[in-house]
């Protein structure tokens, strides 16, 4: 861009001048004066093509521009000219060898699957996702492409002049070059328009004749053209490819071939006469592209329907459906096509079904005939396999280092095979167990002893499989077992000379509160000579560990058995008694472990340091670990199966179970008691998980359930239960009044008691609720019922009357 503002800035001063050689510049005046503002748009561009085809150099055109005296103000003007007006300004697009653009492509999508069964040979090249036949956009452009209508050149002019120009063909054919016209491009071949374009362009450019200006033309973007498929294909109809697409982008487009389609025989259309016959296994088999020709605008391509196809199973490389040219025989489908046979297969069991005119016949075929056996149309070749067994055979498995099979030639005896295997050291050699099959091929199993010469003489047959076991495969696995007071208690291996100290290592070692005077070991009684029935089964051993972490050498070498379980028992006094815990308005709030099993709650009150100020015993709330909380899997189960058993009730049956499943409940304790009267009943023992809160002073009470507002109201001595009722907007419609009650902060509840026509309620302390159950809802009576009430009333008159009058 530089350069061609120096272009005009130099050209600015040569207004009226007819032409500009690029040899000599004629002496022009000074153009200091010139207004830049007065040129018209034509003006500019006039100059600024006249520019492109001066063929100076950049530094003889700012020698001459600093000769001319043109300003930099005059300088900055022209370049906001410029950029107003653009670079394409001319009605040409100047571009960059670095601006280059890649050609886009016609996306064409295929969406075609294969049928279920056999695979056609070739259809995989049209419904794999993964292969495309899509046209490379960013290959050279091929020198016999010819142009066309919407194809865009880009021609480039380097050398001693250099100039980039992107044209369009129009729907004339032809492109339309500044300074020069309309030029006719379409129909033309690259090479072709290269040649044109030379000569056409070769009176505004002299150094093309010369050869110091050289000029190069490119295909920038491609147009698309439209061709129609006809035939046997999947899709058949007309499609928008891009003009470098060939015959074979296509049938990709279309899906290929149907299923009565040729791969083989795929005309070219054009202009009514056939260009080429396309077969696909030339490409398929040979790589062979030579007639993928580039299609044009209204090609036409027809594909025929198969004429000879045939199935190919079983032991080929390459089963699948072929389509075979006339006269083709079996070992050229095989060979040519299959890929020849696997190496599993039989080559002399070859059958064909064949369809005639009365039906399925079988032919069979050796490898010998192959070449001379000539295929039709639907037949259905299937290669057998060999046989999948061994005819010298052994197998050697179990407890050996080299388990494998074995050549009956080279190993012909047992003593040889085994020798071969290698026996490992845990061996079972005593018996072993040899199966082999008869002449039935009935499987039978004989014992060998492989100690033995005579057994190990025994000769092998054909399939003869010898097992070998492992001592270990054939005793139980021993076990001890340590218990109690071990930092890792458990089970483990037993081990031939394990010693007490040995397990007690093994089990992590001992606890603190380890008992070391009195360890028993529970041994299994193996020997009984009496033979008579007892209940004793175990024989119980004691040991003194003499208060120390150290075995003495006589404990360190006493050696277990299998099946030895050791028991260390926990010290009496070196226990923990459980912990409590006491929240809220105390001194020192939190979890306290009890000091003995008859701390009470006077004494977690004393080394909580006491309650606050603020504190409100009436209000404070006891909780304690519920039984279910203590039982486990079963039990639990069992218990409260036997509770819903007896509730048919959804609710009462959910009901029960949540309340089986708490882990902690709510005691009702007088505090205050408690702490003034230590030793009382409320002053109870303290068990572990108990949690005790203390809140502070409630100033409110509440009533809850039917009432018709259900608010707080402020608490002052003297206030009464009906008159919180009163202030929560009296009792609603479904209130059950009999049933009120009220529930203390401590977990009391105290009901409201009826007499004749007067109804007392509990008195009210801060912090207490008051609830007032809602009405259970009694279904009506239906007219059915009613009716049926009725009638067993007057049936019991009836009977009632008749028994009076028989007793007159």
């Amino acid at each position: 861009m530089k350069t061609i503002w120096i272009k005009v800035i130099l050209l600015m001063g040569l207004v009226g001048l007819a032409e500009l050689t690029m040899a000599q510049l004629p002496t022009i005046p000074q153009v200091a004066s010139i207004n830049i503002d007065a040129l018209s748009d034509a003006q500019f561009q006039a100059y600024m093509q006249q520019a492109q085809l001066s063929g100076l150099s950049e530094a003889e055109l700012e020698a001459k521009a600093k000769e001319r005296g043109l300003s930099a103000a005059q300088i900055a003007q022209i370049k906001a000219r410029m950029g107003s007006l653009g670079a394409g300004a001319t009605g040409e697009k100047k571009t960059a060898a670095a601006s280059y653009e890649p050609r886009k492509a016609v996306v064409v999508k295929n969406e075609f699957t294969a049928p279920a069964g056999p695979a056609i040979f070739g259809a995989e090249f049209f419904s794999n996702s993964n292969l495309t036949f899509e046209p490379n956009m960013r290959m050279a452009t091929p020198s016999n492409y010819v142009l066309g209508v919407d194809d865009e050149l880009s021609i480039d002019i380097y050398g001693f002049s250099e100039k980039t120009s992107k044209y369009k063909i129009n729907t004339e054919g032809q492109i339309r070059i500044p300074n020069i016209g309309p030029v006719t491009l379409a129909g033309l071949t690259i090479d072709e328009a290269k040649t044109k374009l030379k000569g056409v362009m070769s009176k505004t450019y002299p150094g093309l004749k010369s050869g110091n200006t050289y000029l190069q033309v490119s295909l920038g973007q491609i147009r698309s053209i439209r061709v129609t498929l006809i035939g046997e294909v999947n899709k058949p109809g007309s499609y928008e490819l891009s003009s470098l697409s060939t015959l074979a982008n296509a049938l990709y487009a279309s899906g290929g071939p149907s299923a009565n389609g040729s791969f083989r025989k795929i005309d070219l259309m054009r202009n009514g006469k056939r260009l080429v016959t396309f077969d696909l296994y030339d490409f398929l088999l040979n790589g062979d592209l030579s007639k993928n020709v580039l299609l044009k605008d209204d090609d036409i391509i027809k594909v025929h329907p198969y004429t000879t196809r045939l199935t190919l199973t079983g032991a080929v490389k390459k089963p699948a459906i072929f389509e075979s040219e006339p006269g083709e025989s079996l070992g050229t489908i095989i060979n040519k096509y299959a890929g020849g046979f696997a190496d599993i297969a039989n080559k002399n069991k070859i059958s064909v079904t064949r369809i005639g005119e009365m039906g399925k016949t079988i032919l069979n075929v050796d490898q010998n005939s192959l070449n001379g056996f000539t295929v039709k149309s639907s037949d259905i070749v299937l290669v057998g396999s060999t046989i999948n067994r061994f005819d010298n055979r052994v197998i050697v498995a179990g407890s050996v280092f080299y388990p494998n099979s074995y050549s009956v030639n080279t190993y012909p005896t047992l003593g040889d095979v085994v020798k071969a295997a290698q026996l490992k050291e845990n061996s079972f050699t005593k018996r072993a167990l040899l199966f082999r099959t008869n002449e039935l091929k009935e499987t039978t199993v004989t014992a060998v002893n492989l100690t033995v010469t005579p057994d190990l003489g025994i000769t092998l047959r054909n399939d003869d499989s010898l097992h070998i076991y492992s001592k270990a495969e054939l005793e139980e696995n021993s076990y001890v077992t340590i218990t109690g007071e071990l930092n890792k208690p458990g089970g483990f291996a037993y081990a031939a000379g394990m010693k007490l100290e040995d397990l007690v290592l093994l089990g992590g070692g001992l606890k603190d509160r380890a008992s070391f005077k009195e360890v028993e070991v529970l041994r299994r009684i193996r020997k009984d000579p009496t033979m008579a029935d007892t209940t004793v089964y175990n024989t119980i051993l004691k040991f003194n560990l003499q208060d120390s972490l150290a075995f003495t050498p006589d404990q360190a070498a006493i050696e277990l058995e299998p099946y030895d379980v050791v028991n260390v028992k926990n010290m009496p006094r070196n226990q923990n008694a459980g912990s409590v815990t006491i929240n809220g308005e105390v001194l020192f709030p939190g979890t306290y472990l009890l000091n003995t099993k008859k701390d009470r709650i006077s004494d977690i009150f004393t080394r909580a340091g006491g309650m606050l100020n603020t504190g409100s015993l009436s209000s404070g709330f006891f909780l304690r670990n519920t039984y279910q909380a203590a039982l486990k899997g079963e039990i639990l189960d069992i218990k409260k199966a036997l509770a819903q058993k007896q509730n048919t009730d959804t609710v009462t049956q959910k009901l029960l179970d949540s309340t089986l499943s708490k882990e902690k409940t709510l005691m009702a304790i007088n505090f205050r008691n408690a702490l003034e009267n230590p030793g009382s009943e409320d002053d109870i023992v303290l068990e572990e998980g108990d949690i005790i809160t203390i809140p502070k002073t409630p100033v409110a009470v509440q009533a809850f359930g039917a009432v018709n507002i259900q608010k707080k109201v402020p608490y002052y001595p003297g206030l009464k239960t009906s008159r919180l009722i009163r202030e929560s907007g009296g009792f609603a419609e479904n209130a059950n009044k009999r049933g009120t009650y009220v529930l203390y902060p401590n977990g009391r509840v105290k009901t409201a008691h009826s007499y004749i026509f007067f109804r007392t309620y509990p008195k009210l302390t801060a912090g207490a609720e008051v609830y007032v159950p809602v009405k259970k809802y009694r279904k009506p009576l239906t007219a059915g019922e009613i009716l049926s009430f009725s009638s067993g009333l007057v049936g019991m008159g009836a009977i009632i009357l008749g028994v009076i009058n028989a007793t007159k």
